[in-house]
């Protein structure tokens, strides 16, 4: 297995084995794989230290096993919620009294500015070069890659034989290499809402048409109330208002005693098309458009597709990785594309089903 720089004698004069455009869990995960396997590793993060990402910021219990696996270490208390531990309830569109919790669920509830800190912590543990405050203007593919960002002011140009995207859902490698992929997106809604006395620590998935055309949910932070809701691009503009109708829903269900909004956010996530690569870059996570349009959670899929992106370099030495990522991410790819199809025949009858289904699990 080619390791370090002598992999790429043959390519175009560089800096740099890997650049990673994205310091979310996809980047840093492909940063950390790659730099461990002695690639020189240069990866630029937009934000600086505990940069805000909006998010519920929910794991499956499976991402657990992945993160110690791929960085090293265990989840620490300090990017944990208060509530660090939930269970998962559902509730369908005919009501509160049909609902309940998943058995054997269990989800990992973080802070997610600071886990993903953490993640770049980790990845420069494993001897990733890391540029904060580094703004990607432009990417070219040249036989290498060219990037340029601007980091306090300064404008900066960095070379490399390999190019990751973990740019997220606006991928400018996506936009700039493959400037006609499609990307459809769904868009979130998420208030931060003070609230009275104790909450339960479930994460509360909400399936009824009334509310969303996908799901409303609702989870503990503390004292305060994460809920959100999504909705299409089309119809963007009933995405407040169907928090509005949601908070309504949770008061008069006595799930919660709401108080004043802290916070209110709105971002896009991926729905739809996935776009594994451009101009022999790979592209990872949201900026692949490898999210579950089920449930909405990105951040295990991004870990897994920054790993595979970073392994399928190494093994590929001087030849195009694209081949070993394509082979594999197709298990994750076929997964969302499968939970695409379902989301999109979804109707309220085909929701009062898939929640009796899952509670009735053993």
């Amino acid at each position: 297995m080619p390791t370090g720089i002598s992999a790429y004698e043959a390519l175009m004069p560089r800096e740099w084995d890997l650049i990673v455009i994205g310091g979310g869990p996809g980047g840093a995960a492909a940063a950390a794989v790659a730099a461990m396997a002695g690639l020189e590793t240069l990866l630029l993060e937009r934000g600086g230290t505990l940069r805000h990402k909006p998010c519920g910021g929910i794991l499956p219990e499976i991402t657990e096993e992945l993160i110690e696996e791929v960085f090293g270490a265990p989840l620490p208390p300090e990017v944990l919620a208060e509530q660090w531990e939930l269970r998962l309830r559902y509730t369908p569109p005919s009501g509160e009294a049909n609902g309940g919790r998943v058995r054997e669920s269990r989800l990992l509830n973080v802070k997610r500015d600071h886990f993903d800190q953490w993640l770049r912590d980790r990845a420069v543990l494993a001897g990733v070069t890391v540029r904060q405050n580094a703004r990607v203007s432009d990417v070219e593919a040249n036989g290498g890659f060219s990037v340029s960002y601007s980091q306090r002011g300064e404008e900066r140009r960095a070379t490399a034989a390999r190019l990751v995207g973990a740019d997220g859902v606006h991928s400018l490698v996506r936009r700039r290499l493959a400037p006609n992929a499609v990307a459809p997106k769904m868009l979130v809604g998420q208030r931060l809402v003070q609230v009275a006395g104790e909450l339960p620590a479930d994460f509360h998935c909400v399936f009824a048409g009334m509310l969303s055309p996908f799901y409303a949910y609702s989870v503990p932070k503390g004292r305060l109330l994460k809920i959100g809701s999504g909705m299409t691009e089309e119809e963007r503009t009933d995405l407040m208002p169907s928090l509005d109708r949601f908070s309504e829903w949770l008061e008069q269900n006595g799930v919660a005693d709401l108080g004043e909004v802290v916070q209110q956010e709105g971002w896009a996530i991926p729905f739809g098309e996935q776009q594994l690569d451009a101009a022999g870059a790979l592209l990872v996570g949201d900026a692949a458009g490898l999210c579950n349009p089920l449930s909405g959670e990105g951040i295990r899929l991004a870990i897994e597709s920054g790993q595979l992106a970073a392994e399928a370099i190494i093994e590929a030495g001087l030849r195009s990785p694209v081949p070993d990522y394509r082979d594999g991410v197709t298990g994750i790819a076929q997964m969302v594309a499968a939970l695409h199809r379902v989301v999109l025949t979804t109707d309220d009858d085909a929701r009062e089903q898939f929640v009796a289904a899952e509670l009735a699990r053993p």
